[in-house]
């Protein structure tokens, strides 16, 4: 007995199933990019909001120990988990008894440091510059 297939009940052609794979396909490679940027981004905010939080530590320690910036300071730490470059530059004091620092802070990785993700500005009063306070006291 002898077995023909009639039109209506015929299964995809093998083009149907190639054009259906290519879409899948085309699918599959959209959500993968979409994915991979995502990720990406999520590293990068992780990587600043890290970097914030060592720049505020870095901000902390300089007004804990009271210690006074005369120069500009460049160093690496080990703070949340990875390498940091601390860069400090001084500005023009603002008042006697006064300096504004800029902290800086770039990730370390794989040796190399990369570009700065986060700054910040700091008020620093000097407590050993009495000049402002003598002036006060005189008036």
């Amino acid at each position: 007995m002898r077995h023909s297939l009639s039109k209506s009940q015929s299964g995809f052609t093998l083009i149907e199933v190639m054009v259906a794979l290519a879409i899948l396909a085309v699918v599959a490679v959209a959500a993968s990019r979409a994915s991979s940027a995502y990720l990406n981004s999520v590293d990068t905010l992780r990587t600043r909001t890290l970097a914030h939080f060592v720049a505020q530590n870095v901000a902390a320690d300089l007004r804990i120990q009271q210690t006074v910036l005369t120069a500009n300071s460049i160093q690496t730490i080990s703070s949340q988990g990875r390498e940091w470059q601390v860069a400090m530059t001084t500005n023009a004091a603002l008042a006697p008894g006064l300096t504004a620092i800029n902290i800086s802070i770039a990730p370390i990785v794989d040796g190399q440091t990369r570009a700065p993700v986060t700054d910040i500005d700091v008020l620093m009063s000097d407590t050993t510059n009495t000049t402002g306070n003598k002036q006060r006291r005189g008036q």
